[in-house]
């Protein structure tokens, strides 16, 4: 009897259930490393529960605000993606009353910008701007000077044509 009973609750549960996939999401965090240091951290999860498809919209301003409560060195610890995961439950539900059952984290890391010399060196091994290098219409003359013609009067008064 209570195998029937608790199959019974587990398909109730699991026909309600909907999974929502969370691809490429990108926004700004904190950084204890300065005043104001943004960084940048793109995230992809799961999120299933009960009407979480139909409500995705509220799940990821949920996200969003759980997300920017932390700094972004704490994220990156095996609490702090815990934690995430539970105050983003925790928020939903009481703010938007839905239910989350689970929540997967897929991929989750920090985006860094490259810098100059780097995009520099990876366009020198494409061939574009290597050493002898000349970039379309580079053949052309020089454009004249487009200013006045100038002169210089003996009294240090300059007259323009």
């Amino acid at each position: 009897m209570k195998r029937v009973l608790f199959l019974i609750f587990f398909l109730h549960v699991a026909i309600f259930a909907q999974k929502l996939e969370i691809s490429d999401f990108q926004t700004d965090v904190y950084s204890k490393s300065g005043k104001v240091a943004l960084k940048k951290v793109n995230l992809s999860m799961i999120v299933i529960g009960r009407y979480v498809e139909d409500e995705s919209y509220k799940i990821i301003d949920a996200l969003n605000v759980v997300i920017g409560s932390y700094f972004a060195e704490d994220l990156f610890t095996s609490k702090g993606k815990e934690s995430l995961k539970k105050g983003l439950i925790s928020y939903t539900s009481k703010k938007y009353s839905i239910d989350i059952d689970d929540v997967y984290i897929q991929k989750f890391y920090m985006v860094k910008f490259p810098k100059v010399d780097k995009i520099v060196e990876a366009l020198r091994k494409e061939g574009c701007c290597g050493v002898g290098y000349e970039p379309p219409n580079r053949h052309l003359k020089s454009v004249p000077n487009r200013l006045p013609n100038l002169q210089n009067k003996d009294d240090d008064t300059i007259i323009i044509d």
